[in-house]
């Protein structure tokens, strides 16, 4: 072999080397890119969740769903939650983004976040904060921020609720304001 053969096998190995060199560092390619990518993405949804015993725990609808593989969570644009209560009516529930933990046992919904009670069961009830949690298979909500709450002629602002969606039960737990204006008759 001359020279210049010898020197053309030692310059591609060197390429080579520097090729996977490279391609070692950067994490390996497709799998770094994987990595990044959602396992699924869903538009204009409905998703009905069943409890253990086969009935409706929630019904999730919105523009876009996303789950992200590597926190096995998932997230939402503008959700809006239908949940019902003992009686089968349901609480409309929506925000502006919301994340769905990978335990599913909690939804985090945040940003101007409004829950109003079922039309058919007075009074008729208004929550507006900006984040609750839901707990669907209890069939509660929390918030640790500001929560106002209005029916006709009440209107109630405090730090921090629990609500019972059975019960139709809203309890705020501290700085607790309220204004009561007699509805005429």
């Amino acid at each position: 072999m001359s020279w210049r053969g010898g020197l053309t096998v030692v310059l591609l190995l060197a390429a080579i080397a520097c090729g996977w060199s490279v391609w070692r560092f950067t994490g390996g390619g497709a799998e770094a890119m994987a990595s990044t990518r959602s396992e699924y993405v869903l538009h204009d949804y409905e998703i009905v969740s069943l409890d253990s015993e086969g009935k409706e725990s929630f019904t999730l609808s919105g523009p876009r769903l996303q789950r992200d593989p590597g926190a096995k969570s998932m997230s939402l644009e503008t959700p809006r939650f239908l949940v019902p209560d003992r009686n089968g009516a349901y609480w409309d529930v929506r925000a502006q983004r919301g994340l769905v933990p990978d335990d599913g046992k909690e939804l985090r919904l945040r940003g101007r976040v409004v829950a109003t009670s079922p039309p058919q069961a007075p009074p008729p009830t208004r929550i507006e904060t900006e984040e609750l949690n839901l707990f669907p298979r209890e069939n509660r909500a929390a918030s640790a921020s500001t929560v106002t709450l209005t029916r006709p002629g009440l209107t109630m602002r405090g730090h921090g609720m629990r609500a019972d969606f059975d019960r139709q039960q809203v309890s705020l737990l501290s700085d607790v304001h309220t204004r009561y204006v007699p509805t005429p008759r």
